[in-house]
């Protein structure tokens, strides 16, 4: 009688299992250094003060007499103008008549900031190439009357003469009226964020250029217009 001997076969499919891990770890692992191979070669070259030193340059070299206007508001100013004139001390007082000038101007305005207040703390440029400006406060650059397109009403007491109390009302009126141009578009970049915006597109404009000349691929930009907003990229 012949004895059966069983043989027992170790599987193979551990070690193989156990090969394919490695092989895979292996290639995740230069996968992992060829892309920071490429992420190096890629990396922004440029050096951020140079940048920096640039992007104030341009702003100063496009400011006028150090002013860089930003935007323009198209407003109109009313005023009025009376002159009572009297003869006589009272109780015998005799009333003259009373001049009035109405005016009604339009003008333009233009705005933007000195370009002296802003310094290198006011530019953040980040490796990656995003840039942000705290834009300085913002002021009224001229009034622009449209003189041409003035109107004026002028009506002159019973005893006094257009040539005389009617030109002087008219004049002060024209001068209230300028200064009421000034006071409006005051109040109105205080007041409103619609310039601080018109402002930083404008610098976005001005900026692009001179950042990618500099080796600053696909810049993105972010504007502080205010204590506790900001301009996203794009915004």
């Amino acid at each position: 009688m012949h004895a059966l001997h069983a043989v027992n076969r170790i599987p193979s499919m551990g070690i193989l299992s156990l090969r394919n891990i490695w092989r895979t770890m292996a290639a995740a692992l230069l996968a992992v250094v060829f892309i920071g191979f490429v992420l190096w070669l890629i990396r922004p070259r440029f050096d951020v003060s140079e940048v920096r030193e640039r992007v104030l340059s341009s702003i100063q070299s496009e400011a006028s007499e150090s002013f860089l206007v930003t935007g323009s508001l198209e407003l109109t100013a009313t005023s009025t103008v009376e002159d009572t004139r009297y003869l006589f001390p009272p109780p015998m007082r005799l009333n003259l008549g009373t001049t009035r000038a109405t005016v009604r101007l339009p003008g333009r305005v233009t705005y933007g900031f000195d370009a002296r207040v802003l310094k290198p703390e006011n530019i953040a440029i980040a490796p990656d190439g995003h840039v942000q400006v705290t834009i300085p406060p913002l002021a009224v650059f001229s009034v622009e009357p449209r003189l041409l397109e003035m109107e004026v009403q002028t009506d002159v007491g019973w005893a006094r003469t257009y040539a005389g109390s009617g030109q002087e009302a008219t004049q002060a009126a024209l001068a209230l009226a300028q200064d009421i141009l000034r006071l409006q578009a005051e109040t109105y970049i205080e007041e409103n964020t619609q310039p601080r915006i018109n402002t930083a597109s404008a610098l976005e404009t001005l900026l692009r250029p001179v950042l990618v000349a500099a080796d600053v691929r696909s810049p993105r930009f972010s504007f502080q217009i205010g204590p506790h907003l900001v301009m996203p990229p794009g915004g």
